[in-house]
């Protein structure tokens, strides 16, 4: 149950960035999501790209994009929460 784990998966906090990214996987330009994990050097997370804002309450936000890992494209939502 891959799904119920990234669910229960510990947050990572960092800043999230969205920008037009002119090189992709795709060849072609895509406006990108990326996490700057605190501390860190390297995001945690694999960049979502064609990413959209899908709701936006309070202090959270979704955004959906795609993530390519090895070359296959998958469909992934951030939950998004200022704390």
């Amino acid at each position: 149950m891959k799904g119920r784990q990234d669910v229960n998966a510990t947050p990572i906090r960092g800043d999230v960035r969205i920008g037009l990214a002119k090189n992709t996987p795709m060849d072609r330009p895509s406006l990108a999501a990326s996490v700057q994990a605190e501390g860190r050097l390297q995001p945690e997370l694999p960049p979502l790209y064609d990413v959209q804002v899908h709701s936006l309450i309070g202090d959270s936000l979704v955004i959906t994009g795609t993530e390519i890992i090895d070359g296959v494209a998958y469909a992934q939502s951030w939950h998004c929460r200022v704390v």
